[in-house]
């Protein structure tokens, strides 16, 4: 039950961020709840996803699932142009790579094998963060606003003066005319 939970959250996040890359309405919020779903999912249930039948449920089984929720938060806030992304990939990223070594000096051959189910989610999320660390800081923005310019130099420069009331309304007006 938990394992189809989790494809299902993982459908919907890609769906909600190919949504969200096409403007669709609603889909920024779509995005949000998938991604914080699976952001939750994996410290709290990780004990069930990632440990199986013969091992015993220990505190210590959950640190696994912490680097996935602190990877996904650092995605969704790159997505949403949040500010704090950039530690939060790092650091995700950081405790995929250190899960990752880890199960290949396991020496326990119960360990070995949950360290095997984390590996499978592991590495193709760990690409995912390398890839959002790797592109530039408005590369998502210029992508999903491409066909509007005003707006991306408008983000570019409240950035520079984030105090900026004057921009903070232009930039306001301008989403709204990107709503309508």
């Amino acid at each position: 039950m938990l394992k189809r939970i989790e494809l299902l959250l993982i459908v919907l996040a890609i769906l909600a961020i190919n949504l969200h890359l096409l403007l669709w309405s609603g889909a920024e919020i779509l995005t949000i709840v998938s991604l914080i779903g699976l952001a939750l999912f994996y410290p709290f249930l990780s004990l069930a996803l990632f440990l199986d039948d013969t091992q015993t449920i220990k505190v210590n089984n959950m640190l696994p699932g912490l680097p996935f929720s602190i990877a996904l938060v650092g995605i969704l806030f790159k997505i949403q142009n949040w500010p704090g992304f950039q530690i939060n990939l790092i650091v995700g990223t950081l405790g995929l790579v250190f899960l990752i070594i880890h199960r290949f000096t396991q020496k326990n051959e119960l360990q070995k094998v949950s360290y095997k189910i984390i590996t499978k989610r592991a590495i193709p999320l760990l690409i995912i963060t390398l890839f959002m660390l790797a592109l530039p800081r408005y590369a998502w923005i210029e992508t999903k606003y491409s066909e509007y310019p005003e707006y991306i130099k408008t983000i570019k420069e409240l950035d520079k003066v984030p105090e900026s009331i004057e921009l903070q309304q232009q930039l306001d007006s301008l989403k709204n005319h990107l709503i309508n």
